[in-house]
């Protein structure tokens, strides 16, 4: 049958129960990553206790931690044993892998978790779908290698061993993006959780293998290709139970994932376009480099957090399914208001403290001003509850909604810089924190869909 809006009735092997009307207050802890836990009224076959996802959520949030400062380690790493000119190669493919797979792979893991959730994580949710979101992986593998292909000589030597690293590279990136949303889907957090340190400390193990044997741009670039592919070891299309589902078709699946990927490419637009825009808009090489490592390293934690909306995707679409209208709003709200006290927090620190941390870890030349650094702090605070807030979005269906507000969100950006009258380093900071300010107000306070 088709879904519309409710769990479908064809599950074979699986007794239905009443859900209860809990409130989402005590449906979730509240964490500072805005929730935490679940509650016991889980089908009886998954055997979930309010332990199990607080033991889960818990791994999840060490496993960011310890995939970002792995992260951090292998780019010092490789770094200091190639050097500038020979990091190169890394840099671009770590910067290609990273906006494939934001824009084009983890909304296909969105797609399997609240697909999976709505099915109560049955085997056969996703067979007759499956070809779509199939399409957009092989289409991500696509560009990133084509991107190879093309710039071969301009970014990579000419030479074609970076080609074959690359279609494995991809490859291993949308297996990784299946395999991450079926184990959210299914609601495995404490192996999401383990697998995030599986791949984090195999990416910094073996690069330290490599910087004392023979440092290499291929050899850390295979590194990048293979350590994704630890998510295997966790077998995640391995579901708890024994129930399957026929024939679960939505009519909504295309543009359900064409919104998702068009508000994804917004809003990393917003961030990610800094240092070509200040560029464009008359900045030197200097003011280039200033934008580039000060905005990379300040969306760390926005980098990480699309490792933590996993956990709170399936229980708002537990409440989308139930129709639980109310609840959403009223934490859609409170997670707006959230952001902006998050976002004047890390503007008020990243003034104080923010050019010392960037000269000191690359060199006075690339710190940016207080103001400058207060901008993109305040900007990727507004941007992490824009992100949590895209959530509830998401889990009911509503991406269209969502790619609206970032829409909107960048071309209020663009006006930012445009009619900003000051240094081009500086207007592309008020572009970054007022885009993401206006997203965050238009997601966050948007009519809900019983009044619009």
């Amino acid at each position: 049958q088709r879904w519309r809006g409710r769990r479908p009735d064809s599950v074979v092997g699986h007794t239905e129960r009443a859900e209860p009307s809990i409130p989402l207050g005590q449906d979730l802890y509240v964490t500072a990553w805005w929730a935490y836990g679940r509650p016991v009224d889980a089908d009886p076959d998954l055997e979930l206790t309010r332990a199990d996802h607080r033991v889960g959520t818990a791994t999840m949030l060490a496993g960011t931690v310890i995939s970002a400062f792995s992260v951090l380690g292998f780019q010092i790493i490789a770094g200091r044993s190639l050097g500038t000119e020979d990091f190169a190669p890394i840099g671009v493919m770590w910067t290609v892998s990273f906006v494939v797979y934001t824009v084009l792979m983890i909304p296909v893991e969105q797609f399997i978790t609240r697909r999976l959730v709505i099915a109560d994580g049955a085997r056969g949710a996703l067979a007759s779908d499956r070809y779509i979101p199939l399409s957009i992986l092989t289409a991500g593998w696509v560009i990133g290698v084509g991107f190879i292909v093309v710039t071969l000589d301009f970014f990579f030597e000419g030479r074609i061993v970076f080609v074959v690293i690359g279609a494995v590279l991809f490859a291993s990136r949308g297996l990784l993006a299946v395999g991450r949303g079926s184990l959210a889907g299914r609601r495995r957090y404490t192996a999401y959780g383990v697998s995030l340190m599986a791949e984090g400390i195999g990416l910094l193990a073996m690069a330290v293998v490599v910087a004392l044997t023979t440092p290499s741009a291929a050899a850390y670039a295979t590194i990048m290709a293979l350590t994704p592919l630890t998510i295997v070891a966790f077998r995640p299309w391995t579901g708890i139970g024994s129930s399957t589902i026929q024939d679960f078709r939505d009519d909504r699946t295309v543009p359900f994932l064409g919104y998702l990927i068009l508000a994804t490419a917004a809003s990393q637009l917003i961030i990610a376009g800094a240092p070509i825009v200040v560029r464009l808009i008359g900045g030197t090489a200097t003011a280039v480099s200033i934008v580039f490592v000060t905005f990379t390293l300040f969306r760390g934690p926005v980098t990480s957090a699309y490792n933590l909306v996993a956990r709170v995707l399936p229980d708002f679409t537990d409440l989308s399914v139930r129709g639980d209208e109310t609840s959403l709003d009223h934490w859609r709200h409170r997670i707006a208001i959230g952001g902006f006290g998050l976002a004047a927090f890390a503007g008020l620190v990243s003034y104080l403290i923010g050019p010392v941390i960037v000269g000191t870890l690359y060199g006075d030349e690339f710190a940016p001003t207080s103001t400058v650094a207060a901008l993109a702090g305040a900007g990727i605070g507004a941007g992490l509850g824009a992100l949590f807030v895209g959530q509830i979005y998401i889990a009911s269906g509503r991406t269209r909604r969502l790619a609206v507000g970032w829409v909107l969100g960048l071309l209020v950006a663009a006006v930012a810089v445009v009619v900003a009258d000051t240094d081009p380093i500086t207007r592309v900071a008020i572009g970054l924190a007022v885009g993401e300010g206006a997203a965050l107000v238009i997601l966050g306070f948007a009519p809900s869909r019983s009044t619009a």
